[in-house]
């Protein structure tokens, strides 16, 4: 019985030159420089980068600055945006010739003799007034605090519910010079001095907290703003004229009860005028 055998197939012969070829390191391939590639358009070494100088625009001098103090209204503003250049410039044409106010349906008659009656209306706005001539009253001394420089009353909100007045003279349409008082109890005498405001820290009675006094820049000089305060201390009390200067023997006479809430530099001179007083009486609001 013959055997089958498994055809073998006849597998080609490899001829290997030398033992030395089999450990031949491969040849090693050399990769792309930056002179080299394709992607660099020149040969010439690329210099060192040069380090970053931050620039500061404050140390380049004030026409680099964007930000505007105006002396006159005391605003501030940005010059390149058109959004607060409209601000500033309805904000100080208010300060100039006095903030628009629409003229409500009834105004009130000023006292005998008053020169406010040949310039314009009395309009005193009180707790009983309607709610928008409230707002926009409040928005009147928004305005004066940002040109006095007051911070900003964060109980404004309170002025009317707590027996505020507010005695405004307008005249077409603006609001030309106002006077803003509040129900006070008690207040501190003033020490005659020029460093500021210096009081003797002893409480005295009060009635009457003149809060606010301004008048426009093109009207002052014409006493409406004392016209205003004798509006204010004849009514604001009612039944209680505050207006003399003089009391009984050893009695403080009825202006002595109006106090001043830290006027400006303008105010101290209108406060001692009307109260015929250096240390005359005043008030933190």
């Amino acid at each position: 019985m013959k055997s089958e055998r498994t055809p073998v197939t006849k597998k080609s012969k490899r001829v290997q030159g030398s033992i030395s070829s089999f450990f031949k390191t491969p040849r090693k391939t050399q990769l792309p420089t930056p002179q080299s590639s394709p992607l660099t358009f020149t040969t010439s070494e690329q210099p060192p980068p040069k380090p970053l100088i931050q620039l500061h625009l404050a140390n380049l001098g004030p026409s680099t600055r964007t930000t505007i103090h105006c002396k006159t209204c005391q605003m501030d503003y940005n010059k390149i945006d058109p959004h607060d250049q409209k601000l500033h410039k309805t904000h100080h044409n208010s300060i100039l010739n006095g903030p628009p106010f629409p003229k409500p349906l009834t105004v009130d008659r000023p006292l005998p003799n008053s020169p406010l009656s040949n310039k314009g209306d009395l309009i005193i706005i009180t707790r009983s007034s309607p709610k928008e001539l409230q707002r926009r009253a409040l928005n009147l001394l928004s305005i004066i605090d940002t040109v006095l420089g007051a911070p900003a009353n964060l109980n404004r909100q309170n002025f009317f519910p707590n027996d505020g007045k507010i005695y405004t003279l307008c005249s077409s349409g603006r609001v030309i010079s106002l006077v803003a008082a509040q129900r006070i109890e008690f207040a501190f005498r003033r020490i005659p001095s020029t460093n500021g405001i210096e009081t003797t820290g002893v409480k005295e009675k009060a009635l009457i907290g003149i809060s606010r006094m301004w008048t426009c820049i093109s009207e002052r000089g014409n006493g409406w703003c004392t016209a205003l305060l004798e509006e204010c201390a004849a009514g604001f009390v009612w039944g209680v004229d505050c207006r003399s200067r003089k009391g009984g023997r050893g009695e403080r006479g009825m202006r002595d009860f109006v106090a001043f809430s830290t006027p400006s530099e303008s105010g101290m001179g209108l406060a001692r005028k009307w109260t015929a007083k250096d240390d005359f009486l005043v008030y933190d609001d």
